[in-house]
């Protein structure tokens, strides 16, 4: 994008922004910190990149993250695994979010990097909702912000209060930290009708723990064991990652039938093209000075593209490959 187009897409001359992008922006602007980079190197450059806004690109450029989930792979007693020096491909866990809040429709979900995933509840007049785990002195990290104690159920909570108001005039969101088990803490930020010391109390009488399950476009059935899904973009781009050694880390990109397939000459540093079969149907094997990229169609003619480091055998590669199913 030049600059031209720059000032025509962004310029004060420029369309005002849609419903999305606005709702997008207080979901950001409602979480504790600015989202940091998480990548510490890129496997998809140049032409794959300019190609398609590629997997790494799109990843770096807005991805969130997630924590750790808490759950072990299981293994796959039918599942052909691979071993090549560590890596050992097991069954992924389906990923969830251990709460529901009742009562504010369906969440969607975000989360700053390195930190627990975040469940936004957005309503259409501004009082957003979000909730989420956080540790017990969470609230030590501001200055100049007040607070107060109170009670949820008979257990020990702190209101953070926000001092001044946001650029409209309106009125800052309120923050309810509270111990919702012995030992275990949630945090709850209400905004508008929710930013209030009865409204946070209220909605946090009604936090069950009823885990929801995070759904994307794709499912990956294998995953090297010991791995964790690190990151998400749109439902449709995931990374999972090595936390023992967090800069190895593979990625799973869908993209809509419509889409088209990368050829040879749009890969950067490619070093042989190879024609496979995934989930018996034609599709490429590409490899690369720094890693493994699988592209197939799936049985709705949707496309995935599996990119692993140079450190998996090409048969792992095609392996999660012909794990990964449409969500249902």
């Amino acid at each position: 994008m030049n600059d031209i187009e720059l000032l025509d897409a962004y310029g004060p001359d420029a369309a005002p922004p849609s419903d999305a992008v606005l709702n997008a922006a207080r979901a950001r602007l409602l979480t504790e910190e600015a989202p940091r980079p998480f990548f510490t190197r890129r496997l998809l450059t140049g032409r794959v990149a300019l190609a398609g806004l590629g997997l790494a690109m799109a990843v770096a450029a807005a991805g969130v993250t997630l924590p750790r989930l808490g759950y072990p792979p299981d293994p796959a007693p039918t599942a052909t695994t691979a071993a090549a020096g560590p890596i050992r491909l097991v069954a992924a866990r389906v990923p969830e979010f251990p709460y529901t809040l009742s009562g504010l429709g369906e969440a969607t979900f975000t989360a700053n990097p390195g930190d627990p995933v975040i469940a936004v509840y957005l309503a259409d007049d501004g009082s957003d909702v979000y909730l989420t785990s956080t540790d017990k002195d969470y609230d030590r990290k501001f200055l100049g912000m007040g607070e107060h104690d109170v009670e949820v159920g008979g257990r020990p909570g702190r209101i953070i209060e926000p001092t001044g108001s946001s650029a409209d005039g309106s009125a800052l969101p309120r923050v309810l930290v509270w111990e919702h088990r012995p030992g275990e803490w949630l945090r709850l930020t209400g905004q508008g009708r929710y930013g209030t010391d009865e409204a946070l109390i209220e909605l946090a009488g009604r936090v069950e723990d009823k885990p929801q399950r995070l759904r994307f476009e794709v499912t990956v059935g294998l995953i090297p064991d010991g791995w964790e899904l690190a990151a998400f973009k749109d439902d449709s781009i995931l990374m999972y990652r090595d936390p023992a050694h967090p800069e190895i880390d593979f990625h799973v990109q869908w993209v809509p039938a419509s889409e088209p397939l990368f050829r040879d000459e749009e890969v950067q540093d490619l070093q042989r093209q190879t024609k496979v079969t995934v989930q018996g149907r034609p599709a490429d094997l590409f490899k690369t000075e720094e890693f493994w990229m699988v592209q197939a169609r799936l049985a709705d003619r949707s496309i995935v593209r599996i990119m692993t480091p140079r450190s998996f055998t090409a048969e792992q590669a095609l392996e999660i490959a012909e794990s990964v199913r449409r969500a249902d």
